[in-house]
């Protein structure tokens, strides 16, 4: 079990700290990185640093878009400079990433749901299993393709950004041999981060998520911890019920290590499996049947919906370092 050493205070449990990052006092993204050096980090370490860059893919201070001046800015502290943006057009509706590099390691940090971006809301409601193609040229692949399914609309929120994302780690990869490529994101960033990185065999891939649902079958599961090996760590806040959408049994979940913050902030292995429930599914998507006013955000969020805020996660890491 990690003790957090440090008391830094969560924010409020507001609907707003749900939905959306801190307001641009509120949080400083990287603050501590020539503390704890990402190359030189262990799981949580290097986990919070991943849970910086999901929350960064937001772009937002609160409900208002962050300056790009801010958001490169916060990149720098962080010794990273962003290579690719990846959206069309980026902020706009729909997917949204960032590839963020330097000499030593590389981030691919996706966004996760916006609660007014009916695209992403779409995406999130589409949990047909649809087949998963090949994309890996490796020897292993030919027994995985006819198993492996996923879910639908995490398929359709990747799949037209699939040949850039597939571009730019390529590049980076030719020209940085040994470097670790970290993909990271929260939520609906999870998913595509877990998704993205099956595609792809390469051992130096390394994923961190933080309240992601399940993304695909049993056979999907297989296919993305088939060798090459790659680290593939999922942090659950709690009770953050998207964590246990969509229901086990078609879905399975797959990552090497999960670790789960207890109610105090301590993190631990968890090595059971978080049953999904038509209850959490249906307190996940009554996330966006309200108009989202000034008034409403003020209001508390539920119990388990509380847990999933990005910025709960990026706090109680750092907590632990």
């Amino acid at each position: 079990m990690r003790q957090p050493v440090r008391n830094t205070p969560l924010l409020e449990d507001t609907l707003k700290n749900l939905f959306y990052p801190p307001e641009k006092k509120e949080y400083t993204y990287f603050a501590r990185a020539k503390e704890h050096p990402f190359v030189e980090g262990d799981y949580v370490v290097k986990g919070a640093w991943a849970a910086d860059a999901a929350m960064l893919a937001y772009a937002r201070y609160g409900q208002a878009e962050m300056p790009m001046a801010d958001f490169y800015e916060h990149l720098n502290r962080g010794g990273l400079r962003c290579l690719n943006l990846i959206g069309e057009p980026w902020r706009g509706s729909g997917t949204q990433a960032y590839f963020a590099v330097n000499d030593q390691f590389a981030i691919l940090a996706f966004r996760g749901t916006e609660p007014t971006d009916l695209t992403d809301v779409a995406y999130d409601s589409d949990l047909i299993l649809w087949q998963e193609p090949e994309y890996r040229a490796d020897p292993q692949a030919d027994q995985f393709k006819r198993i492996a399914f996923v879910h639908h609309g995490f398929q359709r929120a990747l799949d037209p950004y699939w040949l850039h994302i597939a571009k730019c780690v390529a590049e980076y990869r030719q020209a940085h041999p040994r470097a670790e490529i970290c993909f990271t994101g929260h939520s609906l960033g999870a998913a595509l981060a877990i998704l993205a990185s099956s595609r792809i065999s390469d051992e130096r891939i390394s994923v961190y998520t933080f309240g992601g649902p399940r993304v695909g079958n049993a056979g999907f599961s297989r296919r993305l911890l088939a060798a090459p090996k790659k680290t593939i760590v999922r942090f659950v806040n709690f009770n953050d019920s998207v964590a246990q959408v969509p229901t086990e049994g078609l879905y399975e979940s797959a990552p090497q290590i999960c670790q789960r913050f207890d109610e105090q902030g301590r993190l631990d292995e968890f090595k059971q499996s978080f049953f999904g429930s038509v209850a959490a599914l249906s307190s996940v998507l009554s996330r966006f049947e309200v108009k989202l006013t000034p008034e409403l955000l003020k209001a508390r969020a539920a119990p388990g919906l509380v847990d999933h805020s990005v910025a709960r996660y990026c706090i109680r890491l750092w907590n632990c370092l």
